[in-house]
């Protein structure tokens, strides 16, 4: 892997203890990649094959949904020396109850300290790794986490992740710490580029972090979050390429306009 080039498309610059690195290298990574499910939404064929995410992602400057977006953060941490391994994950998205296994993270290692990297959320999630330490609380771009075992007997997760966007924690994702296959992956890959089901072949989503906020597209509902500050707007149709490359560096284009939402903004 050219890593050179990885690290002038992410602005990364070497150094530091293998802790730094790893903390600038997720947060360089989370805030110049943008998130984004263009290529499920036109129907074309994902590939996790690292040579095919390097051209994408850093010759063709594109991002990618989850799959992509943490197998190749999983194969630059092993290119850069760290171990590291994919976990299949459950996702909540009311906070109790959780989906199928329809998400992956990335497990590391740093300075005898183990990591939670997940650069492929759609969502508002962690834009630093998460230290593997039960019940801590950890501040993350206005957000707090914490990592809990799962001590739920109805499932079978063995680490929990929570986040307090209130007064209470809330769940967020759960799974099971041991290495997935890269058949596990490939599977769950197929069913969401290709099946019928699939919320991804039926709405556009991006999303992408900066260093105050962020900015996602659900369809043609796009928010713009600075600090504090969070607009929101409906675009039309001849707006989307212009939105595209401003605030997602992306040239690429949905082969047709979304359907109305019916369900308000969204949850991006």
């Amino acid at each position: 892997m050219d890593l050179q080039a990885l690290f002038r498309r992410i602005g990364y610059t070497e150094g530091g203890t293998d802790t730094e690195r790893l903390i600038r290298l997720h947060r360089a990574y989370a805030t110049h990649i943008p998130f984004e499910n263009i290529d499920v939404y036109n129907d074309q064929d994902i590939s996790l094959k690292t040579e095919d995410l390097f051209d994408k992602i850093v010759t063709r400057h594109r991002g990618g949904y989850c799959f992509e977006m943490n197998a190749f953060f999983c194969a630059i941490l092993k290119e850069m020396g760290f171990p590291a391994y994919g976990v299949l994950t459950r996702l909540s998205r009311d906070g109790k109850s959780y989906n199928g296994y329809l998400h992956r993270m990335n497990i590391t290692e740093a300075d005898g300290v183990r990591y939670i990297c997940d650069v492929g959320y759609g969502g508002d999630c962690f834009i630093r790794p998460l230290r593997i330490e039960f019940d801590v609380p950890q501040p993350v771009h206005g957000m707090v986490y914490k990592v809990v075992p799962g001590i739920d007997p109805s499932v079978e997760y063995s680490v929990l992740i929570q986040r307090n966007p209130g007064e209470d924690f809330v769940a967020l994702m759960g799974f099971v710490d041991r290495p997935a296959a890269d058949e596990d992956f490939q599977i769950c890959n197929y069913y969401v580029n290709k099946s019928p089901w699939s919320g991804f072949r039926m709405m556009l989503m991006l999303n992408q972090f900066t260093d105050t906020g962020r900015y996602s597209l659900m369809n043609l509902f796009f928010t713009l979050q600075e600090g504090e500050k969070k607009e929101r707007r409906e675009l039309k149709w001849e707006e989307l390429p212009g939105v595209l490359k401003q605030y997602f560096g992306l040239d690429a284009m949905p082969d047709h306009e979304p359907k109305p939402l019916r369900f308000g903004w969204g949850a991006l």
